[in-house]
């Protein structure tokens, strides 16, 4: 089981657990746990509703595609550790990550 702590945009932290490998995006899972994001682009990391900041200095997560990193690199407030949750496929990597979601509410 993998579990990773998100912090909403109200400040609110909450543990997701997954019990199976989902074949779909982190973004799909918080969305269907609950979390509210407007994903207008439908996942192709081009609207950065999802952005986030991985807040973990352990940090595992695959490095961001090179379209990951051109929108990112159009956000004005984006950091060293902000990442868009579409973009991240749920792995072993994500077990006790701190994902603090800075995007767009729905």
């Amino acid at each position: 089981m993998i579990k990773f702590t998100v912090k909403d945009r109200q400040g609110e932290e909450r543990i997701v657990e997954l019990t199976k490998m989902p074949e779909y995006n982190v973004m799909e899972i918080l969305k269907s746990d609950g979390y509210k994001m407007r994903a207008t682009c439908g996942g192709m990391g081009l609207c950065a509703d999802c952005l986030c900041r991985i807040k973990d200095p352990n940090n595992l997560i695959p490095e961001p595609t090179e379209q990951e990193l051109d929108t990112l690199d159009s956000i004005p407030d984006v950091y060293y550790d902000s990442r868009l949750c579409c973009q991240i496929k749920p792995g072993e990597y994500l077990n006790d990550i701190h994902l603090a979601l800075s995007g767009v509410d729905q």
